[in-house]
């Protein structure tokens, strides 16, 4: 506690005599004897700044020399307590999932699609079906919801994959993959009327959805 007392006591001797010493130094009028005693006073305070610094510096080094190089630091560690890294060796790796352990394909993840063909049944003159075309990923679902609002000659689409969806207007159809791309079918009911041209749209974002040939 003594050389951070005297370092406190000196830091506040600075802050003091600092500005009495420039001014006995460089004070008009001031004689020789006068600025010699500012001089030597801070002279004085740096020399006891010099001292406290290499006292101190000393009492620091070998603690962190010994915590750095000391090869022994373990050598009374209790044999029951474990370093991070061991303890990590320790901890056994999460169980496999049940599609893992049984070699099944992973679970896919349920997504918006972005269709990009439509193609409409007829039967007649009547529209009675229709089949959504987007591209297959490789983590592909097996079914998908949909959804179909006729307002006139549009028709709005709704795709999730691998959603299940009981509300009504929602439909769970299974999804076909052929040749990269992936689709579905849907029978309309009750059959929509026709019109001289339909406008497909994705019901999620608004944009127009090509349409391929119609069939019969």
């Amino acid at each position: 506690m003594a050389v951070p007392m005297f370092a406190f006591l000196l830091g506040l001797s600075w802050l003091v005599l600092t500005p009495v010493c420039v001014w006995l130094l460089f004070g008009r009028g001031h004689r020789g004897a006068v600025r010699l005693t500012g001089a030597l006073t801070l002279a004085a305070l740096q020399t006891l700044t010099m001292v406290v610094g290499f006292t101190e510096a000393p009492a620091r080094i070998p603690a962190q020399t010994i915590a750095a190089r000391d090869p022994h630091a373990g050598a009374g560690r209790p044999t029951g307590v474990r370093t991070p890294r061991a303890a990590a060796a320790m901890t056994p790796s999460p169980a496999p999932t049940q599609s893992q352990a049984q070699g099944g394909p992973p679970a896919c993840d349920s997504r918006i699609p972005n269709p990009e063909a439509v193609r409409l049944s007829f039967q007649g003159r009547a529209l009675h079906g229709l089949t959504v075309y987007w591209p297959a990923s490789s983590a592909q679902c097996d079914t998908a919801t949909v959804a179909v609002h006729q307002a006139g000659h549009r028709l709005r689409i709704w795709v999730q994959e691998g959603a299940d969806s009981h509300h009504e207007g929602m439909h769970n159809v299974p999804v076909r993959v052929e040749q990269g791309l992936a689709s579905l079918s849907l029978r309309l009911s009750p059959v929509a009327r026709r019109h001289r041209r339909f406008v497909a749209i994705d019901g999620h974002t608004g944009d127009r959805i090509p349409l391929r040939s119609r069939v019969s």
